[in-house]
């Protein structure tokens, strides 16, 4: 039998199901995998100690001739922002070095409820908030793409693990670009659904009326990463911004990927000269988005008007940053990272009126934006403005002092402040073989529309989705 951490997390829950693998099996398949892999990327932080018995748990009731569940013996991992019961959950700040939650999040409930074994946690960087994974407690995550590049982040563990092959389905969370930049960076795919969709608890903000974090299925494949979005998707009373769930099955919607006749799709390679976009990342992006074409869909360049975007995601990642963080910045800064520091230090530079304005801006983006999507059932663009950077050199030097904001985020923000779902695929990649992405962004809600667009692309790129091979130093 092929090695089993090739698997699709569809094909084991029907290995599982007819009893042809034992979840004991396959839980020690990833946990070898990650022996031997991990201490080089350095994606899985916190390892489960109770992996093993929780798959043997998973046998012992499929014996007992229970029925199968949606993830019966999938294994998973989980971001260190998220809390695990009985598991530390560190937040990659050395604040929470040694918090161990009572209770776990609703999205990791709902996925051991639906039968998947926790492996662990993945690294981030600290309190979620870069582009790179990095922090002082762990380290920094490789990709497994290039070791001397970024996994990007901040749910850089999270995408670095599923490239590796650590676990077929990770768990990651969703500000700015902190699931699609990874994914993008790792060759996988990545959604971030509408705010909501997925249940946020425990938070300290159960209101987040500003930019939402948002939690995200990253697999290797459409199909998983629709199952579990399934799976952690639906309402939830201890979070009162939790939408009912889609209505129907996500993960059944392949079927559905030959009927994009007509479909209207705007590709925008630079959000109107805003991104100063990689040529080779642009060139990838615009022939992954024109191939739509082969699928009966109406292609066309065109973009709308983002050029206050720079000035509503300061204003209103400032109000965030000094909602969270002031308060821990002013007891504790001399253990966070410069790169945590930096970001607070520059939210409180803001005065209210400055947020207040960005969200008035905000408004007025949203109009334009679903004006314009009146046109149109989806937009395309480079999911980053470039490739992976190195690790030696995080800010590239072929251009004048660009910002990681502009080289990496951007692109990914600009459907973050109007909460629209979105799915992160690969393209291909680089000359130089640096995984390449594209984001395909649906109108509200609707993420039924965005995946089954998004397998309508994977039937016709397959050579877009497959895992590197890791060459160990």
């Amino acid at each position: 039998m092929k090695d089993i951490t090739e698997f699709t997390a569809t094909r084991i829950v029907g290995h599982i199901a007819d009893r042809e693998l034992s979840a004991r099996d396959v839980c020690q398949a990833y946990l070898d995998r990650i022996e031997q892999f991990n201490p080089v990327i350095n994606a899985v932080c916190t390892p489960n100690p109770r992996a093993l018995d929780d798959a043997i748990d998973v046998d012992r009731r499929l014996a007992a001739g229970l029925a199968p569940r949606a993830l019966e013996g999938v294994p998973f991992l989980v971001k260190d922002n998220l809390e695990t019961k009985g598991l530390r959950t560190t937040f990659g700040s050395r604040l929470m070095q040694d918090y161990v939650p009572a209770e776990d999040s609703a999205c990791v409930e709902r996925m051991r409820q639906a039968g998947a074994v926790l492996l662990g946690k993945t690294n981030t960087p600290e309190f979620a908030h870069d582009v790179n994974t990095s922090n002082f407690l762990f380290g920094t995550t490789r990709n497994p793409w290039n070791l001397t590049v970024s996994a990007g982040g901040s749910s850089g563990g999270s995408g670095a693990a599923v490239a590796a092959g650590f676990a077929p389905l990770a768990i990651g969370t969703d500000f700015g670009g902190s699931v699609r930049i990874p994914a993008s960076f790792n060759g996988i795919v990545g959604i971030r659904p509408a705010p909501g969709r997925v249940p946020v608890y425990p938070t300290d903000f159960g209101w987040d009326t500003l930019v939402p974090h948002v939690v995200g299925p990253m697999a290797g494949n459409v199909r998983d990463a629709a199952l579990m979005l399934d799976v952690m998707a639906g309402q939830d009373s201890r979070d009162p911004m939790s939408l009912v769930e889609p209505g129907r099955s996500l993960a059944n919607l392949a079927d559905d990927a030959l009927g994009l006749e007509g479909r209207r799709i705007a590709f925008c390679s630079d959000l109107g000269g805003l991104a100063k976009v990689d040529e080779e990342v642009s060139a990838l992006a615009r022939q992954a988005a024109f191939s739509f074409a082969a699928l009966g869909c109406h292609v066309e360049e065109a973009c709308f008007d983002a050029s206050d975007l720079l000035d509503i995601i300061a204003g209103t990642r400032g109000f965030g940053m000094v909602a969270r963080y002031a308060e821990r910045y002013e007891q504790h800064k001399g253990l966070m990272t410069p790169v945590l520091k930096n970001q607070i230090e520059a939210a409180l530079r803001l005065d209210l009126p400055t947020m207040l304005s960005a969200e008035k801006l905000r408004t007025l983006y949203w109009r334009r934006l679903a004006t314009f999507m009146d046109k149109y059932d989806y937009i395309i663009t480079p999911t980053c403005a470039a490739p992976p950077f190195s690790l030696g050199e995080p800010e590239p030097s072929d251009r004048p002092a660009p910002s990681r904001l502009h080289d990496v985020a951007l692109l990914t923000y600009a459907f973050s402040v109007v909460g629209l779902p979105v799915v992160a695929l690969p393209c291909g990649v680089t000359a130089s073989g640096l995984p390449v992405g594209i984001q395909l962004a649906a109108s509200r809600q609707r993420e039924d529309l965005a995946l089954q667009a998004a397998y309508g692309y994977e039937a016709v790129h397959p050579e877009c989705f497959g895992r590197p091979a890791i060459k160990l130093p």
